[in-house]
């Protein structure tokens, strides 16, 4: 990427405007730390504007919080530096695992929340006094440069992000709809290293849909329609990714057992094609109509002789799975119908719902938030029994930097960076203090000294490669240089101040790297293992008849988060268990088709008196075992347990068709359990 791009280059002039009408903003009102301004302008810049917007809001209110809690303790714990310190530790792990466990944009907010108390209190817990000042002086400079930036961002030529939004979305269509064609049109069903990087890609945009429409809120009316069409396309979008799958699944089984395609389901192939390719082609409802009669062929087939149980039970699946696309694709092309209802209460409790079922990991937001709390508290004690007069930089970084870096995977390496930058802020810094700032004697002199540092930096923030180190480099610069009223050029305050800093973020590093450091994989595994502990008690529901349709919904949901957690991991970390266990997927159509089988044919089971109890049993023990060892796979007594159930519904289905959906439910457990069995 060029660094002085059109996007770039009007980035840099905005953010570095923003910063200089800060700055003079805060020397004439002589304000404590106009430096704290200056940082929070290039802090909150983005290169969208509302982006920009929501990062300020969302800044704004963590360091309201911060400030309350530090006006709450300092009271009761200003006698006791380290019984304060201890506070703002806690304070500081608990306000991460918050942040953690809302893995949405507005997560910022309790992240700033409890670092923002970390440095409103711990440069003055030796004078409580002016604790006061320094929250009102904190709100006052975080206000002043989100105000200012969001003006310059939001007035002067504002880039929208709204387009990006509907390019994301249309991206994330027209990949799977490639992907499906490919599907298609290329039957071998083997998987191809390109194919791979489709579905990891795919796994990947939920989440940056997500985001972007947390952003998006704030683009103003502009957005508003784009945002109420993509949030009903994303609901449906989701459901490519294991649909997609188990059309591959099929049609691998198909190739591998070198079954023939029977003339309709080829007449039936073209006709998708030309629906799925060309839009003058494509009339939904008689793609679904054809659909549904070519089962029927295959029903009839079936029951003549023509066509064996396995063939059509594995053709009827792959024609269903072909029908969940054409439904997929039905709700993308007409959405604006559906947009208009989107902020119905029915809706409203949905997405909400659907927001809590993500997953979480309890155990690695506890690593988190512990390292977090050890960081902040050892390097106050550091600093407490040193007696570092300067050294209040150290618990505050400690708690900035465990919990910037928190939500990575592998901490370590990006923190690595981040000390760069911080070695980068402080040379630039000690330049500006020896040779520039002692010639700047008016406030026009200065932004001149300042303007080409502040630009270039505007330049490494808008490239997404050097953004981390741009943004270390953006924390420290405005405070080591010092900027205030009363300003006066201090090589050795500064010098300690970056010695103190360097010092809290190794302390932070050295923690994270024995707790909290952990492979992709080994957070891979942890969701599996998760998925299949959700998996076996959503089983254990239905098989008691306490599970409802809603609980599927949750269940799909919260398993769908889980592999798009796992499939860019096993790429980025290959490990040889995890690719044994799988990604969730067939498990997730495991959990579907158990309940579709069981409890929507409850009735019609009991009546011819099929038993599907030692079923699963034998599955519930399945899964245990798996728990255990992610390698395990699924033993002859479940196979024979299905295999049983299969004939008896087989026989009942030729006189009972209203069976013949439980079978086809049944055999896909079977499917996603045994792809390489034949049932004969």
């Amino acid at each position: 990427m060029k660094w002085f791009t059109k996007s770039a280059v009007l980035f840099s002039c905005k953010t570095s405007l923003a910063a200089f009408l800060a700055l003079s903003i805060a020397l004439l009102l002589n304000f404590e730390k106009p430096a704290w301004a200056v940082t929070t302008v290039f802090v909150t810049s983005q290169l969208y504007a509302a982006s920009t917007l929501s990062k300020s809001v969302f800044r704004l209110l963590g360091t309201l919080l911060g400030g309350f809690f530090i006006l709450l303790i300092y009271p009761e714990t200003v006698q006791s530096p380290l019984f304060f310190s201890f506070s703002v530790s806690l304070w500081v792990s608990v306000c991460l695992y918050l942040s953690l466990k809302e893995r949405t944009p507005k997560s910022y907010i309790f992240m700033l929340a409890g670092y923002s108390a970390a440095i409103m209190g711990f440069p003055d817990v030796s004078s409580p006094y002016a604790i006061t000042g320094t929250v009102i002086s904190r709100l006052e400079e975080i206000t002043l440069g989100i105000v200012c930036s969001s003006l310059i961002h939001r007035l002067i030529l504002p880039v929208p992000m709204h387009h990006l939004l509907s390019q994301s979305v249309n991206n994330w269509y027209k990949t799977a709809q490639k992907l499906c064609n490919d599907l298609i049109t290329h039957t071998s069903g083997r998987r191809s290293p390109e194919r791979e990087d489709i579905l990891i890609g795919m796994a990947n945009y939920p989440l940056n849909v997500e985001t972007l429409l947390t952003h998006c809120i704030y683009d103003g009316e502009a957005a508003r329609n784009v945002i109420r069409l993509v949030s009903v396309q994303y609901k449906h979008l989701t459901w490519l990714l294991p649909t997609l799958t188990a059309i591959e699944t099929r049609l691998t089984l198909l190739a591998e057992l070198k079954i023939p395609f029977p003339p309709c389901v080829t007449h039936v192939f073209q006709h998708f094609l030309l629906w799925l390719n060309f839009d003058v082609s494509r009339n939904t409802v008689l793609m679904q109509y054809r659909l549904t009669e070519c089962q029927s062929s295959l029903q009839q087939a079936w029951r003549e002789g023509n066509i064996s149980t396995e063939e059509v039970l594995l053709f009827t699946g792959l024609l269903e799975r072909l029908g969940n696309f054409v439904r997929i694709d039905d709700a993308w092309h007409n959405v604006t119908a559906r947009a208009a209802d989107l902020y119905s209460s029915s809706d409203a409790v949905l997405s909400k719902s659907s927001a809590n079922m993500r997953h979480t990991d309890q155990g690695l937001l506890l690593l988190s938030a512990v390292t977090a709390f050890m960081a902040t508290f050892l390097s106050s004690l550091f600093w407490i029994g040193s007696g570092w007069a300067d050294g209040a930089n150290a618990p505050l970084m400690a708690a900035i930097t465990s919990s910037f870096f928190a939500s990575i995977d592998s901490p370590v390496t990006p923190m690595r960076l981040f000390i760069k930058g911080v070695v980068i802020a402080l040379l630039i810094s000690l330049f500006y203090i020896a040779v520039l700032i002692p010639q700047a004697n008016t406030l026009q002199a200065l932004i001149i000294c300042l303007f080409p540092g502040l630009f270039v930096l505007g330049l490494v923030l808008a490239r997404p490669a050097t953004n981390l180190i741009g943004l270390s480099v953006a924390i420290q610069l405005p405070g080591f240089i010092g900027l205030s009223h009363h300003y006066v050029p201090n090589l050795i305050v500064t010098l300690n101040a970056g010695i103190s800093t360097l010092t809290g973020i190794i302390i932070a590093v050295a923690l994270c790297a024995i707790i909290r450091n952990r492979r992709p994989s080994w957070i891979a595994r942890r969701a599996f293992s998760m998925g299949i502990r959700d998996l076996l008690g959503f089983i254990k529901a239905v098989e008691r008849n306490s599970s409802s349709l809603l609980m599927r919904q949750h269940f799909i949901i919260r398993m769908l988060d889980r592999v798009n957690i796992i499939l860019p991991r096993k790429r980025l970390d290959p490990d040889a268990e995890l690719s044994a266990a799988g990604d969730l997927i067939a498990e997730t159509w495991i959990g579907a088709n158990c309940y579709d089988f069981y409890a929507r044919y409850h009735t019609e089971l009991q009546q011819h008196q099929i038993d599907s109890g030692q079923m699963f049993h034998e599955l519930s023990l399945y899964l245990r075992r798996k728990m255990k060892v992610l390698q395990t796979q699924p033993h002859q007594d479940l196979l024979d347990e299905l295999n049983q159930l299969l004939k008896k519904l087989e026989t009942l289905s030729l006189t009972c068709p209203a069976t013949f959906a439980a079978m086809v439910h049944l055999f896909n457990i079977r499917v996603s359990l045994y792809p390489q069995q034949r049932w004969l």
